[in-house]
């Protein structure tokens, strides 16, 4: 890491350049450091989970308001957005489905997990 003293010509600076260059201000001062790009690996597992966010993301959006708010009231205590709560219950009921005809979230489900 590299330590700058008034970086671009301003007193701070923090963000980042072109996609590769990052500023921010640490404890131990202002830094610029080279930010490399993550690769993105094919992996079945990564894709499984990626299908998976994509059904929740798909379920939320079939709800209607009315249910949409029972969320948001059921994660108010949790500290949690409506949204948050029900991807987390039906990543959760996902992963734990071994037989057939689960319902989730007023959805029947039929078949082989």
């Amino acid at each position: 890491m590299v330590l700058v003293k008034s970086p671009l010509l301003s007193k701070s600076a923090s963000g980042t350049i072109g996609e590769n260059l990052t500023f921010s201000l640490r404890d131990t001062g202002q830094q610029v450091r080279f930010q490399k790009r993550q690769k993105d690996v094919f992996s079945v597992p990564r894709e499984v989970q990626r299908t998976l966010y994509r059904e929740a993301y798909e379920q939320w959006n079939l709800l209607d308001s009315t249910d949409k708010k029972m969320w948001v009231k059921m994660a108010y205590s949790k500290k949690m957005t409506g949204y948050n709560l029900f991807l987390k219950t039906y990543l959760l009921t996902q992963n734990a489905l071994s037989f057939y005809g689960q319902s989730v979230f007023g959805v029947t489900i039929y078949g082989d997990f």
